[in-house]
This record gives structure tokens, C-alpha cells and sequence, in this order.
């Protein structure tokens, strides 16, 4: 890559010279002149890709002849001046620069402009370049066909944004990039890969150097995975595998990073990913008592102190939903499953499933969370709740209770016995003892199949006094008795 840099002023060619040099813009010769006469010599010469013009020095006789020059020799063209007039801005156009600098200069503007310039220069460009890497030993296959050995000679770099939009800005990036050794750059639906071919031991920097360059200009992060050279790993395939299954480590510790294999990132830890009866509980007395500051604790130390290795993301966004299902009960009981705050929920729900990063996801639904405690508490909001949803949300509490009766929650939401069972027939289609029942046996479900319980210790846990009554109800709700549902489970699993 070359540029003429026709300025007059010595102390600003100097100032172009050493940006170039110091931001590792990928201009390999820079000539400099300070006539017209000697500018339009040098892009006869030369034919420089990028052209830096001072348009206060081009004499209005020579204007016609300099445009003729730009048309000839097509140059990117930075325009620079010290008046600020139309007719400055009028020849920039004219001339059809990239941008019109005024002066005094500012250096990260000059740095934007360069940058800019470049880009359009691969835009035009970008098919020859890429098909000249073509002969460099390695393509698509090499990552997507386990064919091709790795014998210890080549390393690979994942480069991800966090927003896929900025995936073409990023192989533009990239392919003018100064990279010590130049790779073979395969850009991909999602990601950029790149293969090296008997690399040095400054990759690492290398990926560092690239996270800052591409930062300097991108709001978006970026994220690097690198996978050294080494003979464990068999093919390139299997090389390409493991840097997906590293890059999903951004999950929890962020982008801006550059990410290496670690012992601790081997394999994921298992873990339950729905509340317990005792996490429901604490979240229905949370929401309940709109204690914000022990909804923040709950979130952070649930989510945000983790240490290696990690859990499966996806067990953990399962985790965030069943958080949410609580959350559900509680806008329903408060009628705020509508409108702005439904609407919210949604777009909590969708953060969840896609944001890529596990604090943000934490922090949007933090602040989910204090608005709907805040609206719950506008006007005298409890008089509008649900009685019957705040009637199931009492026996959800207090299903363990072998003591609860019809009686009990009827006096929780301040109604009669009589007219209690009668809205929660009509409202649930079903009466205070099915819908007991059903919430014992759904539990019991749940630690038959994730706990080493005894049958007897399971019915005293989910409120029955009698473990053979226990028995005979699992049975006729799910037609088969505790012991041969656990096992009839278990087998499912293997």
C-alpha cells in the first residue's frame, strides 16, 4: 500500500508519517511532497492507492489539470485545508474525497480517515486478495473436513463480535491488518478463522494487538480464541471444534479477551438447572416482600461468583427461565401480565435465549425486576391480586405442611371457606384437594428423579404422614407406583 502525502507544512508530513507508523496502519511507503508539480510526478510514478492533499495548495490555474490527474490515476483521496469555506468543501467533493480535515488537526480524526480511506480501497479489492490466499495450504475444508493432519506446525484464531452485523466490517479488518506472519483468513457465517502456518511464539500478542486495533474504531467487542500449535489435537477439524467450544467461555467471563485452552475449561459442570421447592419458596417470599437489595444478592451470588469450570450455558439460561416462571406467577397475582410490562417480559425472556454474555443478562433482568416491583407497589394494588392465584401461591409455600387445609388459605386472602372453593373451582377446574395433591406428587416427581432419597423420606418431605397413602395416590395420578416410576426414569436417562 503507498500514499502521497502533499502537504506544504513539514511538521504536518512529519505528524501523517508517524501516525501511520504508530497506529501499524498497513501503508508500506509513504512519499511526500510539497508542490503541486511534484505531487502530480509522484501519482504518475507510483500510483499510490491513497492520496493526502492539501487543497490550499493548488493553484486555481493547476485545478483543472490535479482533477484530471485524480480521475487518471484513481487514489482515495483525504482532503485538507485551513479554510472552512464551501468552496473548500465544494473542490473535496469535486474531487470526491473520503473527508475534508480542517485545521488545527486532530490526530484520532486523521487516524478515522486513513482508516477509512483503506476500507474503500479493499472494497475494491477484496476479490483479488482473497483469491490470491488461496494457495497458502489451507481452506475450508481444512476446518470443516477431518482430513487434513495437524502435525504440530499450525495454530488456529477465532475471532467473534459480539453483534454478527459487525462480521463484514471485521474480515475488512483483517485483511489489511499488519500481521507479522499473514495467515490464511476464512470468514465464516458467524466468526473469522484464521490458520497459521509454522507460526512464532507471539500469537498471543499478536491476538492482543488485534483487539485493541479493532477497538479503537468498533463500539461492538471482540473476542479472540486461540489454539497454539500442538500435536494432541489430530486434524484441523478437531482444532476448528475446540475453539467453538472455547469461545462459548465469553458466557461467563466476557469479550475482550483472548481465550486459551486451560485444563478448566475441558468439560462443563453438571448441574440441576430448575429452583428447588426451597428456591420457589424464596423467591415467592422475595417478590412478595419487594425486597429488592435480596433479589440483587440471590442473582449475584447465584450467577455472578462462579468459578471453574463452568456450567453448560444452556442449563444455565434454563435456570434464568425457571427464575422467570416465578416471576410469571407474581405479574399474574399483581395483574401486570400486560401492556409496557408484558412487553418487558418478553424482551427479558428473549435476553436470555440470546444475549451472549451472562452479567448482561443478569443486569437487564435486575432491572426488569425493579420496575415490576415498583409498578406492584402504585395505588393499592393489593386489593386488586388475584385471590385465587394468591391462594396457589400460599399452598405452593406451604405444600410440605402434612397440617394445610382448604380452611387455612381461605383465611390467607381474607374469603370464606365455602367461597374460596367455589372460585377455585370455577377459576382452576379442579378443587383445594387435587390441587394439593398435584403440587405434592409434581414434587415428588421431581426428587424420585434427581435425588437418593427413600420413598418414606420423599412423602414426609412433600407434606404426607402416611407413606403407604403416599404410595397408592403417586399411583392412581401417574399410574405407576413411586419405586417403579424412579426406576422407569432412570432406565429413560440411560
Amino acid at each position: 500500500m503507498k500514499i502521497v502525502i502533499a502537504e506544504r507544512d513539514n511538521h504536518e508530513r512529519v505528524a501523517i508519517e508517524w501516525l501511520i507508523s504508530t497506529y501499524s496502519i498497513p501503508i508500506n511507503n509513504v512519499f511526500v511532497t510539497k508542490t503541486i508539480k511534484e505531487t502530480m510526478a509522484v501519482l504518475e510514478k507510483e500510483l499510490p492507492e491513497i492520496l493526502y492533499l492539501e487543497l490550499d495548495m493548488i493553484p486555481a490555474e493547476h485545478w483543472s489539470l490535479i482533477t484530471r490527474y485524480v480521475k487518471t490515476f484513481s487514489p482515495k483521496i483525504i482532503t485538507v485545508t485551513a479554510e472552512a469555506t464551501f468552496d473548500r468543501a465544494k473542490q473535496a467533493i469535486e474531487l470526491g474525497g473520503v473527508d475534508l480535515l480542517v485545521k488545527p488537526l486532530d490526530p484520532l480524526k486523521i487516524k478515522q480517515c486513513l482508516r477509512m480511506a483503506l476500507s474503500l480501497v479493499v472494497q475494491r479489492d477484496t476479490m483479488d486478495v482473497f483469491s490470491s490466499q488461496k494457495d497458502e495450504g489451507y481452506s475450508y475444508q481444512s476446518i470443516f473436513l477431518d482430513q487434513e493432519q495437524n502435525n504440530g506446525d499450525t495454530a488456529l484464531m477465532l475471532l467473534h463480535t459480539e453483534n454478527n452485523e459487525k462480521l463484514a466490517d471485521l474480515q475488512q479488518f483483517l485483511t489489511y491488518f499488519p500481521f507479522r506472519e499473514h495467515p490464511t483468513i476464512l470468514p465464516l457465517t458467524d466468526m473469522v478463522a484464521c490458520l497459521f502456518k509454522n507460526p512464532t511464539q507471539h500469537i498471543r500478542e499478536e491476538a492482543w494487538k488485534i483487539l485493541r486495533e479493532w477497538e479503537a474504531f468498533n463500539i461492538e467487542p471482540l473476542a479472540a480464541v486461540i489454539i497454539p500449535p500442538n500435536t494432541e489435537i489430530k486434524t484441523v477439524h478437531e482444532m476448528y471444534l475446540e475453539a467453538r467450544r472455547l469461545l462459548e467461555m465469553t458466557f461467563f467471563i466476557g469479550y475482550r479477551q483472548v481465550i486459551l485452552p486451560k485444563e478448566e475449561y475441558e468439560s462443563w459442570y453438571e448441574m440441576d438447572p430448575f429452583l428447588t421447592s426451597a428456591e420457589q419458596r424464596e423467591w415467592v417470599d422475595m417478590l412478595n416482600s419487594f425486597h429488592k437489595q435480596k433479589i440483587k444478592e440471590w442473582m449475584h451470588q447465584e450467577f455472578l461468583h462462579m468459578e471453574t469450570p463452568f456450567p453448560n450455558p444452556e442449563k444455565l439460561r434454563t435456570r434464568l427461565t425457571s427464575i422467570l416462571a416465578q416471576v410469571r406467577r407474581f405479574m399474574k397475582t399483581y395483574q401486570l401480565e400486560h401492556g409496557e410490562m408484558e412487553e418487558y417480559y418478553m424482551k427479558i425472556f428473549s435476553e436470555i435465549l440470546y444475549n451472549r454474555v451472562l452479567y448482561r443478562i443478569v443486569q437487564e433482568m435486575l432491572l426488569f425486576l425493579y420496575e415490576l416491583l415498583d409498578r406492584s407497589k402504585v395505588g393499592d394494588v393489593f386489593a386488586k391480586k388475584d385471590v385465587v392465584e394468591r391462594g396457589i401461591l400460599y399452598i405452593e409455600k406451604n405444600y410440605f405442611n402434612p397440617d394445610l387445609t382448604l380452611e387455612n388459605v381461605a383465611e390467607a386472602v381474607g374469603r370464606s371457606t365455602a367461597y374460596y372453593s367455589h372460585l377455585l373451582m370455577k377459576k382452576q377446574g379442579m378443587s383445594f384437594r387435587q390441587l394439593l395433591a398435584n403440587k405434592r406428587i409434581n414434587e415428588a416427581k421431581r426428587l424420585l428423579n434427581s435425588s437418593q432419597l427413600s420413598i418414606k423420606e420423599i412423602a414426609d418431605q412433600v407434606g404426607f404422614r402416611n407413606p403407604s397413602y403416599f404410595t397408592r395416590l403417586f399411583k392412581e395420578l401417574t399410574t405407576m407406583p413411586p419405586r417403579e416410576y424412579r426406576l422407569h426414569m432412570r432406565e429413560g436417562m440411560e
